[in-house]
């Protein structure tokens, strides 16, 4: 694998082809590592039809985990790197697997694959391009950050896990320069970092609930700017979500 430097495509024309965090032939053999390591990861984002609303909408999986040498994690943020909220949280016999489900017109994904310390990052931002009123769109996807190899000496799935949460890797390109990840990303790429050494993970790291997502979004943005913001009420148990008139949310 060689690293290659950020595409901020700004100045591109938008791909229609959803991003990889690897080429083919990698992807598959990162792939078949992870089915291994009994690792489910769902690292796409899907567009779905809302007959009620008359509209399209992508839904993604937060979903992944951990074992000791390997893990993959991919979650979701809004555009300025803050939570969402999860439609509905899965809970699940077995682990290192779905974690929640989300439905949002927009949405920016990330994507770790870890072996050991050595790291990949993908970052991208999706939306719903509409055609004509009541028809399906499409899905339109932008590379905001790609890394390649980048390198975390600790051992977050191990003796250093205190320090898990709080650091990131750093990439570089081929001349040995660093690689800036854009700002706005860094809480949930902690977050994607976070689950991808959580060993047997059986919750989600940056989805949240749907009564404290505007809180947690706030705060993130707060954080960005450098502003200290009000202390945020802890999440309610994302298994006790239910809708208003008391009955569960179904995907």
């Amino acid at each position: 694998m060689t690293t290659t430097a950020p595409q901020q495509g700004r100045n591109e024309k938008e791909p229609r082809r959803q991003p990889s965090l690897a080429v083919r032939g990698e992807r598959r053999r990162m792939e078949r590592r992870l089915q291994e390591a009994g690792i489910v990861c769902q690292p796409e984002v899907s567009i779905q039809y809302q007959t009620l609303a008359k509209r399209s909408v992508l839904r993604g999986v937060e979903s992944g985990g951990a074992r000791k040498e390997i893990g993959r994690y991919f979650t979701f943020c809004d555009e300025a790197g803050g939570p969402i909220a999860w439609l509905q949280p899965i809970d699940s016999v077995a682990v290192n697997g779905r974690h929640a489900v989300v439905i949002a017109p927009g949405m920016v994904s990330v994507d770790v694959f870890r072996v050991r310390n050595t790291y990949d990052v993908l970052i991208a931002k999706h939306a719903v391009v509409q055609t004509a009123e009541g028809q399906r769109g499409r899905v339109e996807a932008r590379v905001l950050f790609r890394g390649r190899e980048g390198h975390l000496p600790l051992d977050l799935a191990g003796d250093d896990k205190q320090m898990v949460g709080q650091i990131v890797p750093e990439f570089f390109n081929k001349a040995g320069e660093p690689i800036e990840i854009p700002k706005e990303f860094m809480s949930v790429l902690r977050a994607a970092v976070r689950g991808a050494n959580c060993v047997g993970c059986t919750h989600q790291h940056y989805l949240t609930a749907p009564k404290a997502a505007a809180i947690t979004a706030a705060a993130a943005r707060a954080a960005t700017n450098g502003v200290t913001a009000p202390a945020a009420e802890s999440a309610p148990d994302p298994a006790l979500a239910v809708r208003a008139n008391g009955s569960p949310v179904s995907v």
